[in-house]
């Protein structure tokens, strides 16, 4: 079994977001949190840390020589190809699902492991989680908890939490990503079907890149099972209302490197190592 770690990158000055005046309280500052994200991986994956890594650029934001360097030196393949669709897409968020279906086709690894560029390894992640999807062909992807849900859409009673596209976990030959685009697409050009439009008007539309695959699993359209508590940071629960028995299974912290004024990075890290210390 063959396993690899894909994500997708625009430059530190300029990404689809930016042209789409898509705006955060900071700049996104992409080519710097992936080589965060990709040391973290290297130092901290267990026995997954030398496996291959790649890293998509699609559009015309690209990254910066020295950021090359830095990725050839960590052995990621920074993949840099200009496709024109691209400039139709109305975030940067759809680059995950389009290049996603890409690596589909031209990779040869077994497993795909897709997280954001935000995201730092803390531990290496459960082999089992793993080998259940090379087993059995369902796509694990992360989940709201029910603390985290509350700052998310809501989809209506009869559905369960948000989920969370920043952790996917499929096999290749899945068909997984191409699903996730072409649905994609077919959502973006109705502006939502009729869940979303009764219930997430006030919801950006950017979101519609994880709604595709909200309905998806509550419809049982495509084999996915989810995970919870398996991150701390920014807009996400805090490690204090976490089960005790959850606590082992936290591998990342997500958070942009410079993050929200309204989270305190500090105060979190504190409370997690204050807990960890006391978790058998």
């Amino acid at each position: 079994m063959k396993i690899a770690l894909i994500t997708m990158i625009e430059s530190n000055e300029k990404c689809t977001n930016d042209d789409m005046g898509i705006d955060f309280e900071f700049q996104r500052h992409y080519e710097d949190e992936a080589i965060l994200c990709f040391q973290s991986w290297r130092k901290n994956a267990g026995d997954l840390k030398d496996i291959p890594i790649y890293t998509y650029c699609p559009t015309q934001n690209v990254i910066s020589g020295e950021t090359k360097k830095k990725l050839e030196e960590l052995n990621v393949t920074y993949i840099e190809k200009y496709h024109e669709v691209t400039q139709s897409f109305s975030s940067g968020f759809v680059n995950v699902p389009f290049c996603g279906m890409i690596l589909e086709d031209e990779l040869e690894e077994d497993i795909f492991i897709h997280i954001d560029l935000d995201m730092n390894l803390i531990k290496p992640i459960r082999p089992d989680l793993i080998r259940e999807v090379y087993k059995t062909g369902h796509v694990l992807v992360g989940k709201y908890d029910d603390v985290s849900k509350l700052d998310q859409r809501f989809l209506g009673d009869d559905w369960d939490n948000p989920l969370d596209t920043g952790f996917i976990i499929s096999r290749r030959d899945s068909g997984f990503y191409k699903y996730f685009y072409e649905e994609l697409m077919k959502l973006h050009e109705t502006n939502g079907d009729e869940r979303w439009k009764k219930y997430c008007q006030n919801v950006r539309e950017y979101f519609l890149e994880e709604y595709v695959i909200d309905r998806a699993y509550n419809e049982k359209a495509f084999p996915i099972e989810t995970i919870e508590y398996y991150q701390v940071g920014e807009g996400y629960a805090s490690v204090d209302t976490f089960p005790e028995d959850k606590l082992g299974d936290i591998y990342f912290w997500h958070e942009h490197l410079y993050p929200s004024s309204k989270y305190d990075k500090v105060r979190e890290k504190i409370a997690y190592f204050k807990r960890m210390k006391g978790h058998s």
